[in-house]
């Protein structure tokens, strides 16, 4: 069991109270060697500690914890959200219904409100003290009048709505959180909505958020199982940063025990897929290789168990309804108590419902997810808070205080007229050893990026053909060959791992264009491409459905063919493939540059990433060296003042393509039927005579 959580807030508050006491005894006590002039400086300082402790206490009692949710199609995310509130107050359905994010802030009071979106066709506004039920069909109205106009209404955004609730996450769990903690769950929207600018300004808050990703288990076909992996590779890589802070959720468990020998197929199950997410991951999140290995997974079935609270309710009407369901639904979960009970779900009583409600919670796997939650929660939400807070204190004033009174000190201690020579001896070698040291650590960042710089220029001169983004990955190669930047293993990997990832969402995009040609049956619903401007995809759509209907197949697509037409009605078919081909050219364009516009900024944010984690290790090791050469200076380099790498980066995309008719004439051998003519003649035999 990990230290509750509150605890370690209390621990960094008490030492934080503790420094200012040292430093209280420290400059009362120096200030007796100090002439009178030191003492504005020694004012300022008190006041700046005392107005960085106010705030760091202030930020450690009321810290924020947010709870993102995202998952797979069809993985019950939105019911995962209900069974953290403990109450059915999030739209559900068979298809795709996170249209919008959802922001659920923790409150003893009910509330909703819907944000005035640009083009929203809904009702917005916000209602207080408003009912489960009310604040389930307002999302709902919002959510489907979205879905059912998006198609159409180009500039209409997602829905975006807060709810205020008392949610079960924390009146139940024992999160034993600071006193003042505020918790949030963000119910992120599904795949085909992440495109949306006020889902994506939305997605941007979860970098700090812990996550549960859901992934659905019930899903056998072989094919969507890999296009499920992938998508749990887009939604990690949406969430940015670490996987280490996403637990992940194998919803729909419960599939598994109709199988004769349940226990061992939901373990193979389990095994084979936990392999396949972290070999996914892995591949396309190299710098993240160590956290995946540790990857933190969960069996879960969000829907039962949701039932199971739902049936222990005092509300009576509500307690049926939960009733009925999990007769009707999950009857395999509760088999072994149905023969005691009435088969009428209306006649059970509350030990009845009690039964019901204890084994859906057991199979469902409810109270080890809690469980692993909390232990979730415990490990890592102090991990995200914490270090920001402490860096807001020294940058405020932490570390003014320790420079100041290390050279302070040291300055007293050598204040007599020998001592005063030789520290001054001291301070010059001291100064020439950093010197130096700063030098070659300078030269050793940036001579690998200077070499950059002149083949990168040299290509774009063709001066030279070699491939720059190889040169990129040998040039980062040898860094790390260099003290400190050996120690940092993968992180560098997405500086040169963006064209990979590039290339493959063009291949996804084209082949399943191939797929559609090939099979006569258009089927567009790749991860990348979910991402993308549904009406861009629907006019791809109903191009390559025209293509189909025309004869043009995969093959053609792939292998070429040269087409003659001679009469009438060939030339009609042929300019008509001619005119859908331009067109798919047309679409294909918009649609790649879409998806790869995607995929850069997910790329980019990588390679900010990666570039902030060199930056990070550089200005520890420099920090390090050179408190190891001047020990009695206190040197600091806080990452957030030196850190500042622009992350304003930009791929450039631009497309071409047509297809040409060309007019032309052709040569034709011509079959002519022979006839056999008789030739009669008289035949003379002459006979010379001698």
């Amino acid at each position: 069991m990990s230290k509750q959580v509150y605890k370690v807030f209390e621990e960094i508050e008490f030492k934080a109270k503790l420094l200012a006491q040292y430093w209280n005894n420290f400059h009362i006590e120096i200030s007796q060697h100090l002439p009178e002039s030191y003492q504005p400086e020694i004012q300022e300082l008190s006041n700046n500690l005392e107005i960085a402790l106010t705030q760091l206490i202030y930020e450690l009692q009321n810290p924020t914890l947010t709870l993102a949710t995202t998952g797979t199609t069809s993985s019950g995310k939105s019911t995962l959200v209900n069974l953290l509130c403990g109450a059915e107050i999030v739209p559900v359905a068979v298809s795709e219904m996170s249209a919008g994010a959802v922001t659920i802030e923790y409150s003893k009071e009910k509330s909703l409100i819907i944000h005035e979106t640009p083009g929203a066709l809904w009702e917005c506004g916000e209602w207080r003290g408003i009912s489960d039920d009310k604040i389930y069909q307002r999302l709902y109205q919002a959510m489907i009048s979205y879905i059912e106009n998006r198609e159409t209404q180009s500039n209409l955004a997602c829905p975006q709505s807060t709810i205020a609730y008392p949610f079960r996450l924390v009146k139940e769990s024992q999160l034993q959180l600071p006193k003042g903690t505020k918790v949030r769950i963000i119910d992120l929207p599904g795949l085909a909505y992440v495109g949306d600018q006020g889902n994506a300004n939305v997605i941007k808050q979860c970098r700090e958020a812990l996550c549960i990703v859901t992934y659905n288990s019930a899903e056998t076909d072989l094919q969507k199982v890999k296009s499920l992996l992938q998508e749990v590779v887009q939604q990690v890589k949406d969430l940015g940063g670490s996987p280490a802070r996403m637990l992940f959720a194998l919803n729909r468990i419960d599939v598994f025990r109709a199988d004769r020998n349940w226990p061992e197929s939901e373990n193979d199950f389990v095994e084979n897929t936990v392999r396949s997410i972290k070999h996914e991951l892995t591949e396309r999140l190299k710098e993240y290789t160590e956290e995946i290995e540790n990857l933190e997974v969960v069996k879960l079935s969000t829907w039962p168990a949701l039932l199971s609270l739902q049936i222990q309710s005092q509300d009576d009407i509500y307690s049926a309804d939960a009733c009925k369901k999990a007769d009707n639904h999950f009857n395999g979960l509760i088999e072994d108590i149905l023969e005691d009970l009435p088969r009428n779900t209306q006649k059970w009583n509350r030990h009845d419902k009690n039964r019901v409600a204890e084994a859906l919670w057991e199979k469902s796997y409810g109270e080890e997810f809690q469980e692993n939650l909390r232990e979730h929660i415990n490990k890592h939400f102090p991990q995200l808070v914490i270090p920001q807070i402490i860096e807001n204190f020294n940058i405020a004033a932490g570390n003014a205080i320790a420079e100041w009174a290390t050279q302070t000190t040291n300055a007293v201690l050598n204040s007599s007229e020998e001592r005063y020579q030789e520290e001054c001896e001291n301070i010059s070698h001291i100064r020439l050893s950093i010197e130096r040291f700063l030098q070659i650590s300078d030269t050793n960042l940036r001579e690998p990026f200077e070499k950059l710089e002149i083949k990168v220029k040299q290509v774009l001169a063709e001066e030279s053909t070699d491939d720059p983004v190889n040169y990129i990955r040998s040039v980062i190669t040898e860094l790390q060959n260099v003290q400190p930047y050996n120690e940092l293993g993968e992180k560098l990997y997405p500086l040169f791992g963006w064209r990979i990832e590039l290339k493959r969402g063009i291949e996804q995009v084209l082949e399943a264009v191939a797929k559609s040609l090939e099979t006569g049956r258009v089927d567009l619903d790749s991860p990348n491409l979910k991402k993308t401007n549904i009406l861009n995809i629907n006019l791809l759509s109903r191009n390559l459905n025209r293509l189909v209907n025309l004869g043009y197949t995969s093959s053609v697509a792939k292998e070429g063919k040269t087409i003659e037409a001679r009469t009438d009605t060939e030339k009609n078919k042929l300019q008509q493939i001619n005119e859908e081909l331009n067109e798919l050219s047309i679409h294909l364009n918009i649609v790649i540059e879409d998806v790869l516009r995607q995929i850069s900024n997910q790329e980019l944010n990588r390679i900010y990433q990666a570039v902030s984690e060199l930056f990070r290790c550089h200005l520890s090791y420099i920090e390090k060296e050179a408190n190891g050469i001047a020990p009695n200076i206190a040197v600091k380099f806080p990452d957030s003042q030196l850190s500042q790498v622009n992350n304003k980066l930009t791929f450039s995309f631009k497309f071409s393509a047509g297809f040409a008719i060309t007019k032309g004439t052709w040569k034709e051998a011509i079959q002519v039927k022979r006839k056999e003519r008789l030739w009669y003649t008289n035949s003379t035999l002459l006979i010379l005579m001698m």
